[in-house]
């Protein structure tokens, strides 16, 4: 190592200085309002409801009171939530976000099922 200090004493100096914006990076990164089973447990929130209010994207609107497909995906960075009226073929349907949730519409940035519960249950209810 005293050999390549005499060449190169910035980048030898600078090794720790790097290192600690990796680990900092990395923490960063790796740290995450959900978790993985929290999102995986949303896919049980998935299945038919009854839409409570207008749903509008472009020219395809639902009309509160429909019966529709809800499907969920979440990242690290948000949950959405998606519409297509139940009546529809899958595979030809347009899904409709009808609920998009960041980190901070948690308390502390931490996800909570309870609130998103009641913010899902705001927009469409359930069938039984």
């Amino acid at each position: 190592m005293k050999h390549i200090h005499k060449y190169l004493p910035g980048i030898v100096n600078t090794n720790g200085i790097v290192l600690f914006f990796f680990t900092i990076a990395v923490l960063t990164q790796c740290s995450s309002y959900i978790t993985k089973e929290e999102k995986l447990s949303l896919k049980k929130y998935e299945g038919e409801y009854i839409l409570l209010r207008d749903a509008v994207r472009n020219d395809i609107k639902i009309i509160k009171g429909e019966r529709v497909r809800v499907k969920i995906t979440a990242t690290d960075d948000y949950i959405k939530v998606y519409a297509m009226p139940a009546t529809v073929d899958i595979v030809k349907g347009e899904w409709i976000l009808i609920l998009y949730l960041f980190p901070d519409d948690f308390e502390k940035e931490k996800f909570d099922l309870k609130v998103f519960e009641d913010r899902l249950y705001q927009v469409a209810k359930p069938v039984k």
